[in-house]
């Protein structure tokens, strides 16, 4: 298993490092200061590269249960934008754990993401597994959204508190 995960790792960067140079630069998924203010309903379309007959992929963040660690992963980008909801529902989709989210808004260029309070990362986890799903869904939400600066984490009923960790309201779990 160890072999695989080294073999993928290496076949990803070698496809990242020889992928990147296709393109041209433009960043087709980016918002404009403009189009931050109205985010929840003016996502840009995503385009399809220049014309290079290849699948999209978005890079997230999935979690190895047996080394304890995130790993990257590129996923289909089978969507015709790129929104917070489509980022977070391929991380969890890629979790073992069953993981709910009850809320996703962006004000500004902050995203807060409510946890139900019934499941995982909340209740029933170790503070190391817990670490890693925060990580794992900031780190996704953080690298694939340019108008995104800041993660901040709550449970459905107000601020985020678990057995592990307990955060203000609008406290900041990580910034780009």
């Amino acid at each position: 298993m160890k072999r695989f995960i080294i073999l993928a790792c290496g076949v990803m960067t070698a496809v990242c490092l020889f992928g990147c140079s296709l393109f041209d630069g433009d960043d087709d998924m980016e918002l404009t200061p403009e189009e931050i203010e109205s985010v929840s309903g003016n996502v840009p379309m995503v385009s399809s590269g220049g014309g290079v007959s290849a699948i999209e992929t978005l890079q997230i963040y999935t979690i190895d249960s047996r080394e304890e660690q995130l790993v990257p992963l590129k996923v289909p980008l089978d969507a015709e934008r790129v929104t917070p909801e489509f980022i977070m529902n391929k991380v969890l989709e890629n979790i073992d754990e069953k993981i709910v989210v009850n809320e996703i808004k962006v004000e500004k260029s902050r995203i807060y993401v409510s946890f139900s309070d019934e499941y995982p990362p909340i209740k029933k986890c170790s503070e190391t597994f817990e670490t890693l799903i925060l990580d794992c869904v900031s780190n996704s939400l953080l690298d694939n959204l340019s108008y995104v600066d800041e993660v901040v984490f709550r449970a459905e009923k107000g601020a985020y508190h678990s057995s592990n960790y307990t955060f203000e309201p609008d406290e900041v779990y990580s910034t780009k």
